[in-house]
C-alpha cells in the first residue's frame, strides 16, 4: 500500500481523535479511565503512547515501539471497553453493551495470547495487546463517526453511498492495521500476517453472529 497517499499528520489526526472523544457519549468513560490510571502513568507517557498508536494506525510503527507498561495497557483496555459500549449501543441495541464489551475484550486478549503462543513470544503480550486495544480505540472512533454519519441519512432521500464506501475503506484499513501488528508481533511475512488477520476477522464475525442470535 502506498503510504504517500496519507495526508494526515500525527498532530492533525490527534486533534480529530480528541474532537471525536469529547463529542461522543464515551467521554465520561475516557475521563474515568484517565483519572484511574494517572496515578501510575505520567501524562508525557500517555502522550507518547497516543503518538505511537497513531503511527501504528498509519502503518508507520509496530507494537515493539510501545512502552512495556502495565498501567498503559490498562488504560488502553479501559478506553477500548468504553468505546465498545458506545458502539454496541449504536449498532447492537438488543445486546447488553457491557456484556458485549467484556466479550470483545476477552476475545482480543485471547487472540493475542493464542497468537503469541505459536512461537512462545509471551514476553510480547503486553505490547501486542496494547497495540491491538489502542489501535482499536482509534479505529473505533473513526467507525463511530462514520456510523453516526450514516445513521443521520435514515429516512432521508439522500443516498448513503459516501459513508458506506468510507466504512468499507475503514474495514480494509483496519485489516491492514491488524496485519501489521501481527507481522511484527510474531515476526512473520506480511502475506501470512494478512491471512491471520482475515482468519481473526471471520472468527470474530462468527462470534458476534452467535451472540446476536442468542440475544435476538
Amino acid at each position: 500500500m502506498n503510504r504517500n497517499c496519507i495526508i494526515f499528520s500525527n498532530e492533525n489526526l490527534y486533534q480529530i481523535i480528541m474532537i471525536l472523544i469529547f463529542k461522543s457519549r464515551a467521554f465520561p468513560f475516557f475521563i474515568y479511565a484517565w483519572s484511574s490510571v494517572s496515578r501510575w502513568a505520567k501524562v508525557s507517557s500517555v502522550n507518547r503512547l497516543i503518538s505511537t498508536l497513531v503511527d501504528i494506525c498509519l502503518l508507520r510503527a509496530g507494537p515493539q515501539q510501545l512502552p512495556l507498561s502495565f498501567s498503559l495497557l490498562t488504560l488502553c483496555l479501559i478506553a477500548y471497553m468504553a468505546l465498545n459500549i458506545v458502539l454496541a449501543r449504536l449498532t447492537l441495541p438488543f445486546i447488553d453493551p457491557m456484556l458485549f464489551a467484556l466479550i470483545d475484550v476477552a476475545l482480543l486478549l485471547g487472540f493475542v495470547w493464542f497468537l503469541l503462543s505459536f512461537k512462545g513470544f509471551y514476553s510480547r503480550f503486553n505490547q501486542t495487546a496494547m497495540a491491538f486495544a489502542g489501535s482499536g480505540v482509534i479505529m473505533g472512533l473513526v467507525a463511530w463517526a462514520l456510523l453516526s454519519w450514516q445513521a443521520s441519512f435514515v429516512g432521508a432521500n439522500t443516498a448513503v453511498t459516501l459513508p458506506a464506501l468510507l466504512l468499507l475503506f475503514h474495514l480494509i484499513w483496519n485489516l491492514a492495521v491488524i496485519s501489521s501488528i501481527v507481522r511484527y508481533a510474531i515476526s512473520i511475512s506480511l502475506m501470512w500476517a494478512r491471512g491471520v488477520a482475515l482468519a481473526y476477522f471471520f472468527f470474530y464475525m462468527i462470534i458476534i453472529r452467535l451472540i446476536t442470535v442468542a440475544f435476538a
